[in-house]
């Protein structure tokens, strides 16, 4: 993927020097952790440091499983179209700030100081992107993202140098992923919709214009309000507490307030597998042990200030679940026709799928033109990447996927994969293929050419009668 490009001009220099942004203004969205316009759905054991809301949709479900603390949940009541109406004005806000640095592709493997980013189409994250405050805790970095915002799988966004998720904005124009197991700080207010897949954790906020909201057994914590604003108390937040042995994980001890940077610790060790990122408070790894580990999470901010939460992570048996795929598409089509191919995934269990995701890369020739899945989202035009969340067993899931043939004859060849955090007992059913044929085109004859072709041929016959009739006579 193409890789951050500074603006033209910024001869010999990371980035060109800009004025100092002032911290985007929430107003009363800035106590929502989630908020939707159409609904809130969430699976499995997601926890929610601040307010959850939806308006003017009325839905949120899976609340429990999922739990709601140092916040309550608002049902287009008043305090979530309030809410909406404050996210309006920010979103413009973030939106209109003007003399950004051009960014364009992949945020991956950058270190960004403080400032205002903008890309004119979508934007991903893959692997590790840091943003350094320069040492200023007050540091803002607002992102302006014209489409997508997409974070691959295991990917982190790394703060530095003083720089505080409360202070971190990214506007994006469409809708906002965050993959699987990934770590991400800062506010999204997103045009369309949020959704954060299996396992990754959130910093920040997930605040969805007009679209929902979706989560999956994901930590979120509100950072609380911009740094440039008298800071809260210092406290720390635990993270998420259910994991799976042998299965990836990634959350995170999360510090609201006092002054950044932080340092973070813990009192009693955490369970056999897991490591803490003892500056950005990531918890990562793959536990090997089952049962109960209780410690004591610990932070320190650099104004001496100190905060702790007992916290435990419950580790169980992994789950298995037995996905497969199917994708067909037509036996044959037309040069630079549309294909369209129906991709059906299905989970035989014995537990819920977690995670599901399928891929598809298209082949060479073909030209991307939608995939439009049955439940979850897609991203990506030459790999078509479909989170779909969680799928109970016995459960099932679609796919369409249309694409413009090739110019040129030959068969299109075209293979789908799925895939699951959980255990899979079961991966040769994980591909499959359609084969379309795209035949070379006949020319057609004009209207005069029919004719032509009609008389040549009815005089040709008149040709061969008059022989045959010739050969009969004595």
């Amino acid at each position: 993927m193409k890789k951050f490009r500074p603006l033209l001009g910024c001869v010999a220099l990371t980035v060109c020097l800009q004025a100092a942004q002032l911290p985007v203004n929430l107003g009363s969205a800035g106590a929502f952790t989630a908020l939707a316009g159409s609904t809130v759905t969430n699976t499995g054991p997601t926890i929610v440091n601040g307010n959850v809301g939806v308006s003017p949709g009325s839905a949120v479900t899976g609340f429990p499983p999922g739990s709601v603390v140092g916040g309550a949940i608002h049902a287009a009541d008043g305090p979530a179209a309030l809410a909406q109406g404050d996210l309006t004005t920010a979103y413009d806000d973030a939106a209109g700030r003007v003399t950004p640095v051009t960014v364009a592709g992949d945020l991956g493997g950058q270190t960004l100081p403080a400032g205002l980013y903008k890309s004119t189409s979508s934007l991903g994250i893959t692997g590790v992107v840091t943003l350094d405050g320069g040492g200023n805790p007050n540091s803002v970095f607002i992102f302006q993202i014209a489409s997508a915002l997409t974070t691959a799988s295991g990917s982190q966004v790394v703060l530095i140098g003083g720089a505080n998720a409360a202070n971190i904005f990214w506007q994006v124009g469409s809708s906002a992923t965050l993959g699987t197991n990934s770590i991400f700080n800062g506010t999204i207010l997103a045009q369309a919709s949020v959704t954060i897949a299996t396992g990754a954790a959130l910093d920040g906020r997930a605040l969805a214009r007009t679209g929902a909201v979706t989560l999956d057994s994901n930590l979120g914590v509100n950072p609380g309000p911009p740094t440039s604003i008298t800071p809260a108390a210092l406290t720390v937040a635990c993270p998420l507490n259910t994991a799976q042995a042998g299965v990836a994980y990634a959350s995170l001890l999360v510090a609201i307030g006092g002054t950044p940077p932080y340092t973070f610790s813990t009192t009693g060790a955490l369970p056999p597998g897991l490591l803490l990122n003892a500056a950005t408070g990531a918890v990562t790894g793959s536990p090997t042990t089952i049962g109960s580990t209780s410690f004591a999470a610990n932070v320190m901010d650099s104004a001496a200030g100190a905060a702790t939460s007992n916290c435990a992570i419950n580790t169980t048996a992994a789950s298995q679940a037995d996905v497969s795929i199917i994708k067909s598409g037509p036996a044959s089509s037309g040069l630079g026709s549309n294909i369209t191919y129906n991709i059906a995934v299905a989970n035989a269990g014995p537990n819920t799928a977690a995670g599901v995701i399928v891929t598809d890369v298209l082949p060479a020739g073909v030209a991307f033109v939608s995939a439009t899945p049955s439940q979850g989202s897609c991203s990506g035009t030459s790999a078509v990447v479909c989170s779909m969340g969680s799928m109970p067993n016995g459960g099932s899931a679609t796919v369409a996927v249309v694409v413009t043939s090739p110019t040129s004859a030959g068969p299109v060849v075209n293979t789908a994969l799925v895939s699951a955090t959980s255990t899979d007992p079961n991966i040769a059913n994980n591909s499959s293929t359609a084969t379309v044929s795209v035949p070379s085109t006949v020319p057609a004859l004009s209207t005069w050419g029919l004719v032509m072709l009609a008389l040549l041929l009815a005089g040709c016959a008149a040709r061969l009668s008059r022989k045959a009739h010739q050969r009969s006579m004595p």
